[in-house]
């Protein structure tokens, strides 16, 4: 302890401040060194420092030791020391040699909670006088002895009881465990209604597991549904209640083979835009495996849940039950995947993860924006084993696909039904995006109420306009020209570069091809965006990529081609996302 701390009630508090304010000023040091991210996984929880000099140095305005020699850093985990010790000791050192002013004694050591005597009733102890207990009871009391109904004084105070035997306590704890196994299971799943599943609704609000009610079993790809404007009404994200269709069939499929034989194709991967259905199909998965093949362990959350949970588990020592808790699930559903990347120390557990249920035949489903080899950031070996299974692509929802889930939507949540007419209208206005279409249906019923009638169009448009514009995607030159940049993985500014490659070319003609049919810029405005090209340029790379088109040529060169519908498909998905 310093001296100026024991000088009295002012200097102590000083001490306090000094301290406090010198732990900070190592804390933001610390921070600069390694990094935000990287600080708060390893020291903002779980960490605690001490200072160890002889006095305060009172002259210095930045809160630091005059004659510190030495840091103790105590961590809470044998796990979290080990590789505090491996990857920091050195940034340690100098940030205390920074906020110090000179170089000091470092020292990392296991934190270790103070034992605490547990006070146990032992005869031997409280009453030395009573009889042992592997002794036969007197005669004298044998009906207290023989007894072993309920006793009627078992709500007394402890204090009025007298002391128990310890064996006592540990044959009732046999008793109660014993009585635990015997029960039934209390969890009773309702048995599968039918064969057939209903076609649930793309993109419909996400919901726990709590609110899925129960679908019927998937038996197959040729899914019908037993009630389809009930499980509309309640947005549950249930085989029961998707629209199947030419933008989703590939997944579709899936999901019936894989709910029918949950081993098949794992792990699966669905990708596509937001607002596809991906989180739907995981929870009609995780739905179906819960109560088809009575999987009692299954874990559905988001790639942001999983970093959140180690981080937190690094931070207070609780590794080990982090991955109890998620290498022995029946299975694993994790959505959002495009959030790891980058994160290296959490996509290497995630990597120890896949291998680990891969190994044991556990089913893998997994969701994201790209497919795992296109999603930035991911590690080459874990986007491996993602994609080791079925990759399904899913498309923005088609006219088709919208026009049923909005006739459905119109049924289940309307007050008055909405003509034909009006439908059609409305399904021309929108895009792909069934979150969308959620919000203008829920738009047109409250204006039915409002009115006491169905809406027009102009009604519609100046109250729910913000919606239907943004289903558009906002097409301009520079926005055209960042989505091509992205769906191809090009360096900003390439395609005005002079570069005459194919892989930079065949973009460049397609960035060209969409600004002419997406915008009302000229071809010499677009051919000087371009690289300061002359308009014989632009109409060129139109006419080429119409040929494309009509002859279903691919851009790009081995696995990384697609072909070019598909191109300006995710091109436009990239402008509506932003």
């Amino acid at each position: 302890m310093m001296e100026d701390c024991a000088t009295g009630m002012s200097a102590s508090q000083g001490c306090i401040d000094d301290k406090l304010k010198v732990e900070q000023t190592f804390r933001n040091a610390l921070k600069g060194r390694i990094g935000e991210d990287r600080y708060r996984m390893w020291f903002a929880q779980g960490v605690e420092l001490e200072f160890i000099g002889d006095q305060m140095n009172r002259g210095r305005t930045n809160g630091s030791f005059a004659t510190v020699s030495q840091l103790n850093i105590r961590v809470r985990g044998q796990f979290a020391l080990d590789r505090i010790t491996q990857n920091f000791l050195q940034p340690l050192r100098g940030a205390a040699m920074q906020v110090c002013g000179k170089r000091i004694e470092v020292q990392l050591s296991l934190f270790q909670s103070p034992a605490e005597q547990s006070e146990l009733p032992l005869d031997s102890e409280q009453n030395p006088n009573r009889q042992p207990s592997n002794q036969q009871p007197s005669n004298q009391q044998p009906a207290k002895q023989k007894r072993s109904g309920p006793n009627p004084r078992s709500s007394t105070p402890r204090k009025h009881r007298g002391p128990r035997r310890l064996s006592s306590l540990v044959r009732e704890e046999s008793h109660a465990e014993q009585a635990r196994q015997r029960r039934p299971a209390q969890l009773q799943l309702p048995a599968c209604e039918s064969d057939q599943i209903g076609q649930p609704v793309a993109g419909a609000k996400r919901t726990t597991a709590k609110d899925q009610a129960s679908p019927a079993a998937l038996t197959g790809p040729a899914l019908q549904s037993h009630s389809p404007t009930a499980d509309f009404a309640t947005n549950r994200l249930s085989a029961a209640n998707f629209v199947a269709g030419i933008c989703n069939q590939l997944a579709y499929t899936a999901m019936g083979m894989v709910c029918q034989t949950p081993t098949t194709a794992s792990p699966l991967f669905l990708c596509g835009p937001t607002g596809t259905g991906k989180t739907h199909l995981l929870s009609a998965i995780a739905e179906q495996f819960r109560r088809r093949h009575r999987m009692r362990r299954v874990m559905q959350l988001s790639a942001e849940q999983f970093t959140n949970d180690f981080i937190t588990s690094v931070g207070n020592s609780g590794i080990t039950a982090f991955r109890r808790r998620y290498r022995e699930v029946d299975a694993l559903l994790i959505d959002d995947v495009q959030f790891l990347g980058a994160k290296k120390a959490t996509l290497r557990e995630m990597l120890y993860t896949v291998e680990t249920l891969a190994t044991a035949g556990r089913p893998l489903i997994f969701s994201g924006l790209h497919a795992p080899t296109e999603i930035q950031g991911l590690s080459r070996e874990l986007a491996g084993r993602m994609a080791a299974g079925l990759v399904c692509g899913i498309q923005p929802l088609d006219a088709a696909t919208r026009e049923t889930i909005l006739r459905r939507w119109f049924e289940a949540r309307c007050k008055f039904p909405v003509t034909n007419a009006m439908l059609e209208q409305i399904n021309a206005t929108l895009q792909g995006d069934g979150r969308v279409l959620s919000g203008v249906v829920n738009v047109v019923n409250t204006l039915q109420r409002m009115f006491g009638r169905n809406p027009t169009m102009e009604e519609l448009r100046k109250h729910a306009g913000g919606l239907l514009r943004s289903a558009a995607p906002v097409a301009n030159l520079n926005v055209i020209e960042a989505a091509v940049c992205q769906a191809f993985q090009l360096e900003p500014a390439t395609l005005r570069g002079g570069s005459q490659t194919r892989a930079v070319t065949e973009p460049r003609m397609l960035a060209m091809y969409l600004s002419r049919q997406l915008t009302s810029s000229a071809y010499s405005q677009i051919a000087t965006h371009f690289g300061g090209r002359s308009h014989s340029t632009a109409i060129s790379a139109e006419n080429n990529v119409k040929s494309w088109l009509a002859s279903g040529k691919s851009i790009g060169r081995g696995a990384a081609a697609i072909s070019v519908r598909e191109a300006i498909d995710r091109i436009e998905g990239l402008m509506r996302s932003g």
